[in-house]
């Protein structure tokens, strides 16, 4: 697919960025936190749960023997032997138990078709001291066992090994407390270090697929088109006791920082909008929550300032919201003019406080493409092309709706606004591309909400809290109620 300037978006350079790969994963961290602290209490309850039902206990037996060979005046006397026959007596006793039978023998002597325990044996080293060990479930079948072993083992090995006999030093008889004692604070860790892994995981995969703009070189790297301005992330100041605030350069609150990126955002504006001879600007985004009104009406106040005389139009009349930003009591707008409901002279008003002409949207209207495209609306920013120095307009997400590509065929160019790190690259893109095919020519595009936090930029930017959202569209369009609490301090 080819984009606003004819390269694809498959040819679009990709480089790792470990930084910034480590700076999506702590945003991503801090936005799903909840989330991984419940995966790690899931696996680390999981891992217990499952320890407490695979545990089972092990009860031990044993019983110790000192070894010695019955006709030892044939052999002469000493330890050697003994301790060579008590060696003899542990090799030979896996190949009886294996060759089933020892193990037959027992379990005909309890009475049992299988064992219900396991049998070992072993010497010390450089003695003639033999001891048998039975683990098992039940301490007292751990006995039986053991006491059958005891009776029956010296006569199947005397078969391979001859007679011998076995004293007995010491004899467990039924184990009160099991051996092998559960771990289950253990098997919690695990599954905590387990559910953090999956959550690093999750992390990392959120960080690499998540490719959004963070710079100016990101604009012109995927989109190949210019940064007019970078504005910094405006919000109302927390002591700030005001009952309502907008993020506009006459609001006494904004710092001078936001004040100036937009004068600087003007006089490039103006720069490429005489360059392509543009009188009528069209201003959109990807997505819903990018800022694109306040920038509007920020841009018609500084032109205003600057001089000109300027008509700010709501063409957004899904979710029209130039009224509120400006502080103009709701009324008749843009759908009451298209739709022949009200004369221009009605809905036309001028804003004393801003110094700015503004046609309001009215009330809201679900299918805006339609009235959108009609030659009522062709005739009027005709008119307006001819008694204004600039008209902007301020139009729907291109990215979600079809209502822009209809208005930017009667327009002269296109101001696009991008929310740092918010929506994906390609779907920038898509609507870039949705764009092109009206020929309209792209002025550039303004990179807004930028973080002084997030590292990219250092220009002494202040962050600033803004309550004001743009959340309307989860109504609308159907983002749902999680994108309206996350478009609530977008500017």
């Amino acid at each position: 697919m080819n984009d606003y300037f004819g390269a694809t978006v498959d040819e679009m350079p990709e480089r790792i960025d470990l930084i910034r790969i480590l700076d999506r994963m702590w945003k991503g961290f801090r936005r799903y936190f909840p989330l991984i602290i419940l995966l790690i209490m899931l696996c680390a309850g999981f891992m217990y749960r499952r320890a407490r039902m695979s545990y089972r206990p092990q009860y031990l037996a044993s019983a110790t023997f000192t070894v010695t060979v019955d006709n030892q005046s044939l052999y002469g006397t000493g330890s050697y032997n003994n301790n060579t026959t008590a060696s003899q007596l542990e090799s030979t006793f896996p190949y009886l138990l294996t060759s089933g039978s020892l193990s037959k023998i027992i379990a005909a002597d309890l009475g049992v078709q299988t064992l219900n325990g396991s049998i070992s044996a072993s010497v010390m080293p450089d003695t003639n001291l033999f001891t048998i060990e039975v683990r098992s479930e039940n301490p007292q079948t751990a006995r039986d066992i053991l006491d059958s072993v005891i009776q029956n083992y010296p006569q199947v090995a005397e078969q391979v090994i001859g007679s011998t006999k076995l004293e007995m030093l010491d004899y467990t008889g039924v184990p009160t407390e099991p051996v092998s004692l559960p771990n289950f604070a253990r098997s919690t860790v695990k599954g905590g270090i387990l559910g953090l892994i999956l959550g690093l995981l999750f992390l990392m995969g959120y960080a690499i697929n998540r490719q959004t703009i963070q710079r100016e070189e990101d604009i012109q790297k995927y989109i190949h088109a210019e940064c007019l301005s970078v504005i910094p992330l405006a919000a109302e100041k927390k002591r700030s006791h005001a009952q309502t605030w907008t993020a506009l350069i006459d609001n006494p609150h904004i710092p001078q920082g936001f004040v100036e990126s937009i004068r600087v955002l003007r006089t490039h504006l103006e720069r490429e909008a005489r360059k392509h001879e543009s009188k009528v600007l069209l201003v959109s985004s990807t997505a819903p929550g990018e800022g694109k009104s306040t920038i509007a009406a920020n841009i018609a106040m500084s032109l205003a300032m600057n001089g000109k005389k300027v008509l700010l139009m709501d063409c957004d009349i899904r979710n029209p919201s130039l009224g509120r930003i400006l502080g103009i009591k709701k009324g008749k707008g843009v759908y009451e003019f298209i739709s022949g409901k009200a004369k221009l002279d009605e809905v036309l008003q001028y804003d004393k406080a801003h110094q700015i002409y503004v046609l309001p949207g009215g009330k809201p209207y679900s299918d805006a493409s339609e009235i959108l495209d009609c030659q009522r609306m062709r005739e009027l920013l005709i008119s307006a092309r001819a008694s204004m120095d600039y008209v902007i307009l301020d139009t729907a997400p291109v990215g979600m709706l079809t209502d822009t590509a209809v208005l930017a065929e009667l327009t002269d160019g296109v101001l696009f606004v991008i929310k740092q790190d918010y929506a994906k690259t390609s779907h920038i893109v898509e609507a870039v591309e949705q764009l092109s095919e009206s020929h309209v020519p792209m002025l550039g595009c303004v990179l807004n909400c930028v973080n002084p936090k997030s590292g990219d930029y250092g220009y002494g930017y202040h962050s600033y809290y803004h309550k004001n959202g743009y959340s309307h569209y989860g109504t609308h369009y159907g983002s749902g109620e999680k994108t309206q609490k996350q478009n609530a301090r977008s500017v």
